[in-house]
């Protein structure tokens, strides 16, 4: 696996030639090794009168003489033990990969005349074997070796790969675990002429994986089941259960993607929100790196996607302990995943239909689209094509169910290129087959302004739904602002504006009711800038949030009279106490006002300051009560005083307020970066010393447009005497 998926980074030149990249290197076979001096080699320094002493030879790391995918195995086996690093130092130099021909060779070092020198075991095509498409005529390629370059990667780059890949206790299991070596991957692909999507995929993944780490790192909100059955797929079963669930509560088993864990998915897509919100409960399978690499659930593995065996039956077994330990309604079951989650959920709903009502493929591929990491490949690139029936009796042969069939929905984004589109009309294909519905969509639609088709039955129920996100990438697509938001931004966790946990929960009927239970604070929806305060240099952005947490962002709207009350207001603000703070870091008082605050507003986010400052000066004993008339335009003042001017300095002292970021900053002050397309993640592992980072991304091709697109990111700051910059 790990040497198939270094073949591809190295010897395509494009996307499209990853599958036969990895089949045409992998097979090279090797060519007699010429040791003599004579022979052809690189020498390196001038000759020495007695060259110094060999060191041992070590192991023959080549014996038998695999071919260059075996041998290219063995390289990376050999890197992930310590034991055997300080060997394979010695011994090797590096790999070398050309993508002008079918050649490839793994470099040696050696003495010869008194002077150091690089042995090669060069590896060519089998006779008669066909080059590879892109140097194929026949094919559309070119025959010019000069069109394409070499790919060189030494030693130090392969041990370091084998370092950072295996934890302490996976070193001796027969995949090398490549779920760390992300970013050393995409970097080794970095100098392509061709920058291709695998590259960026690859990239991405790295950050996802450092933000699942870090979440996996906080006191999380999921229990951990460690019996459940026997587990042929060896994978983990994680669990959400809200307090006081009703009697014969639905069930939902979300299934993560690659790089992701059960927490980190869950944080993302919210669905812990929504269970907390709608009263149902959660099954969270994780994959393990032991079994892949990267952590995706092998939806390409024949021995993982039957009935009985592998990881679609530990998945089984987990539904089963779910209904045993919390009385779940069998007739409410439910599955939905991404990327392989989704690939993985489109297995449960074709070997077990007769447990799910309902499921949900989110940028995923159809059941059986794929058998083997070639196939894999091919299929998440390209898309693999079937007639209906075809895809239809796939599902139909994976068990001996008549019907009724789960109903389905599709999600994909329209600008995916890890995952491609056209797998989502191959799943529509499949499950109007089974389900024996025409071609064309009953009804077309929109869900959030995104286009959506539906598939019904005679009774008018949805059976198949599929909803295409515009320009989104690859990813859940999510929503998290508002009352009904829920999940947060990462990568592969796209906000978008549409929430698709949201909707595929209301579409399985899961949110009829709504729990009174406070929830988790969500972040606060992008909102128009208010108006300026008094002073035209502060604006009441901050409010208060119950339970202590981070004030968010909120508009300045004003409360009716009517609603307005004196002492504590509606968000459990101490208007008085406030005032007192407020005066006391303004330098007008020595301790807050004994009394009352007079005629308070209702909130932060709603008190009239002029009024609560004049009334609170005249309370303290400072100032005559204010004229209840209107106030100059310009803030004025109160017998003399600077309402504005206090209210800036003494609510911003108290924490309730951020300065206008249009007035006159301090020097050390920073604006907030400004760019489309950009988002701050307050916390992130990839972040400088753990800190926030900003997660943007460009893409051409979304609704038709071609070329290069920019997208920038700018800030304004002060510097220091001596500045560093870091980047990631």
């Amino acid at each position: 696996y790990a040497a198939d998926l270094l073949i591809g980074v190295l010897a395509a030149p494009q996307q499209v030639h990853t599958v036969e990249a990895v089949r045409c290197y992998r097979d090279l076979r090797p060519v007699e090794r010429a040791e003599s001096s004579a022979a052809p080699g690189i020498f390196l320094g001038a000759p020495r009168p007695q060259a110094p002493a060999q060191p041992p030879a070590g192991p023959d790391f080549l014996a038998g003489r695999p071919c260059f995918g075996e041998a290219l195995a063995r390289l990376l086996d050999l890197a992930r033990a310590a034991e055997t690093r300080e060997a394979l130092a010695r011994e090797v130099f590096g790999v070398w990969v050309s993508r002008g021909f079918p050649a490839a060779a793994v470099q040696f070092p050696a003495w010869a005349d008194g002077r150091r020198a690089v042995r090669s075991q060069r590896y060519e095509p089998a006779a008669g074997a066909r080059p590879p498409a892109w140097l194929d005529p026949e094919r559309g390629g070119t025959a010019d070796p000069g069109s394409l370059h070499s790919v060189f990667v030494p030693v130090r780059k392969l041990i370091e790969i084998g370092a950072l890949t295996t934890a302490p206790d996976e070193r001796k299991t027969a995949v090398p675990g490549l779920g760390q070596t992300i970013a050393s991957l995409a970097e080794l692909a970095r100098q392509r002429r061709h920058r291709r999507p695998w590259k960026e995929y690859l990239s991405t993944a790295a950050d996802a994986l450092a933000s699942a780490e870090k979440i996996d790192a906080r006191a999380g909100r999921l229990a951990e089941v460690a019996a459940f059955g026997a587990n042929p797929g060896n994978l983990r079963m994680f669990t959400y259960v809200p307090d006081g669930l009703p009697p014969a509560p639905a069930l939902v088993v979300v299934l993560h993607g690659c790089t992701q864990t059960a927490a980190s998915y869950d944080h993302g897509a919210g669905w812990s929100t929504l269970a907390d919100r709608h009263g149902f409960a959660l099954l969270l399978p994780e994959q393990k790196r032991r079994n892949n690499p990267l952590r995706c659930f092998n939806w390409f593995r024949g021995e993982d996607t039957g009935r009985d065996g592998g990881e679609a039956e530990s998945i089984r077994q987990m539904v089963e302990r779910m209904c045993a330990d919390h009385g779940i309604d069998r007739r409410r079951i439910y599955v939905t995943g991404v990327s392989a989650g989704g690939a993985m959920t489109a297995v449960m709903l074709a070997t077990h239909p007769e447990i799910f009502a309902g499921g949900a493929v989110i940028a995923g591929v159809p059941y059986r689209a794929a058998i083997g990491l070639e196939e894999g490949f091919e299929t998440i690139f390209q898309g693999r094509s079937r007639t209906a029936r075809e895809w239809g009796d796939l599902v139909r042969g994976a068990s001996t169910h008549g019907g009724p069939w789960p109903k389905v929905t599709v999600w994909h984004g329209d600008a995916d290129k890890a995952v491609n589109p056209f797998n989502a009309t191959e799943l529509v294909k499949q499950w109007t087959d089974v389900h024996g519905l025409p071609p064309d969509p009953a009804a077309a639609d929109t869900v959030d302004g995104h286009p959506r088709r539906v598939w019904r039955g005679p009774d008018g129920a949805p059976l198949v739904e599929s909803i295409t996100v515009a320009g989104m990438g690859h990813g859940v697509p999510i929503d998290p602002h508002g009352v009904d938001g829920c999940g947060n931004a990462a990568p592969f966790i796209l906000d978008v504006g549409v929430s698709s946990s949201r909707h595929i929960a209301d579409s399985w009927g899961l949110t009829a009711t709504r729990r009174p239970q406070p929830e988790a604070s969500r972040p606060a929806a992008p909102a128009p800038a208010p108006a300026p305060g008094p002073n035209g240099g502060v604006r009441p952005l901050v409010a208060l949030e119950p339970g202590g947490t981070e004030p968010a962002a909120e508009p300045t709207q004003p409360r009716p009279a009517a609603a307005q009350t004196s002492g504590t207001g509606g968000l459990g603000v101490d208007v008085a106490a406030i005032v007192g703070k407020s005066l006391e870091a303004a330098g007008l008082l020595r301790s807050p006002p004994p009394g009352g605050s007079g005629n308070g507003g209702g909130g932060i986010a709603g008190i009239d300051v002029a009024q609560i400052i004049g009334t609170s000066l005249a309370a303290a004993g400072l100032v005559k009560s204010p004229d209840p008339g209107p106030r100059p335009a310009g803030g004025g003042g109160i017998a003399g005083i600077d309402v504005a001017a206090i209210l800036a300095k003494s609510f911003e002292a108290a924490g309730l307020l951020r300065p206008d970021p249009d007035a006159d900053a301090a020097p050390e002050a920073a604006e907030r970066p400004e760019g489309e397309g950009w988002q701050m993640l307050a916390a992130h592992g990839r972040g400088s010393r753990g800190g926030p980072v900003l997660y943007g991304h460009a893409a051409s091709g979304v609704g038709g447009e071609v070329g290069d697109k920019v997208r920038t990111v700018s800030c304004r700051l002060a510097l220091g005497e001596r500045p560093r910059l870091s980047y990631a």
